[in-house]
């Protein structure tokens, strides 16, 4: 019905204009002939026909001085709305408003088929990178950038890969609008802390299910992105430091094995990733030394997130692997879905 009301307001707003310089010259015209040539209304409607269709006089033409000056008055004013109805009504159809309506009509029934899909914030270098790698994984994807320069870019590389709303990331409108109450995860890199603050707060209080992974350009920020609800806090400076202190007081560390494994052509298939421990699951309360999951999906299990602590690398046997864990694994993606499997529900 919204539909509707709009496209009779475009319709109205851009053709009343046009449509009534083509009634004007037809009811001047009609009038016109009728009184300075003397004609009836029949031959008057004739006439100015024949005249705006350009076709030429036969059987009925100007008689009067002033019905030649009128007629020829008549000729240039009909081609000049002509030409200018034309192109309104061209535009209107073709480049105008009423195309972009139905595009958005068209992306916001798209919008409203998507389901578990992924939202991002901004198109910087690090929203680049984020949508690259989602869209080779053939994920849907929702990207927020009202940056002009930027959304250009975007129409650009990936055209009708995904999509583009050009609009303000931290307006709930916009985050309601890109779905956020079915998306499975938002990830929001846009330019200031204060901006991906707001839109982690927005997130969590649309959609209190949905995982928020958002960077932080402060170190000190930390704690409030915690408290605003994000699930996962990436700071550059911080992961920046913890490599060069990696790097600087041991021969081999984490990072070098990261470089190692993404350089060598058989190790291509192998990734890290993060799995969750979901009620129902036979892991939960076991040693790690029980869970035998080495043994179970063939994933070597890195290290591990705990409700009450940050990352805890190299886990021991005898730890214990509680609900909501997160255990970083690698491995393939055939073994990572294995381990998502057994992380929900009892093998």
């Amino acid at each position: 019905m919204e539909f509707k009301t709009r496209i009779r307001t475009l319709i109205f707003r851009e053709l009343f204009v046009p449509l009534l310089a083509i009634f004007a010259i037809v009811i001047i015209g009609f009038v016109g002939l009728m009184f300075i040539e003397k004609l009836s209304p029949l031959q008057s409607l004739y006439m100015l026909v024949i005249t705006l269709a350009t076709i030429g006089y036969g059987d009925v033409v100007p008689v009067t001085d002033a019905g030649k000056i009128f007629t020829i008055c008549l000729v240039l004013a009909g081609f000049t709305v002509g030409l200018y109805a034309v192109g309104k009504i061209s535009a209107f159809f073709v480049e105008g408003e009423l195309s972009k309506l139905l595009k958005q009509r068209k992306m916001n029934k798209v919008l409203d088929s998507m389901k578990d899909h992924y939202i991002v914030c901004g198109y910087g270098k690090t929203g680049k990178r984020v949508l690259e790698d989602l869209l080779n994984k053939g994920l849907d994807v929702v990207i927020i950038e009202n940056n002009a320069e930027r959304s250009e870019k975007l129409k650009e590389i990936y055209g009708k890969n995904f999509i583009h709303l050009d609009a303000d990331a931290t307006n709930d409108d916009v985050l309601l609008q890109a779905g956020i109450e079915r998306a499975r995860i938002l990830i929001s890199v846009l330019s200031s802390d204060a901006e991906n603050l707001f839109v982690t707060l927005s997130a969590k209080d649309l959609n209190k299910k949905i995982k928020v992974i958002t960077r932080v350009s402060e170190a000190t920020s930390g704690e409030k992105f915690r408290k605003a609800g994000a699930d996962f806090i990436v700071s550059p400076i911080e992961i920046a430091t913890d490599r060069i202190i990696s790097i600087a007081t041991t021969s081999a560390d984490f990072f070098s094995f990261v470089e190692f494994a993404g350089a060598r052509e058989e190790l291509k298939d192998y990734k890290f990733g993060m799995v969750e421990i979901h009620e129902g699951s036979d892991l939960i309360n076991k040693t790690y030394r029980e869970a035998n999951i080495p043994q179970r999906t063939n994933l070597v299990v890195i290290g591990f997130y705990s409700s009450q602590s940050e990352l805890q690398v190299n886990p021991k046997a005898d730890n214990i692997i509680q609900l909501d864990d997160k255990l970083l694994v690698f491995g393939n993606e055939d073994q990572i879905e294995t381990l998502k499997k057994i992380s929900k529900h009892k093998s």
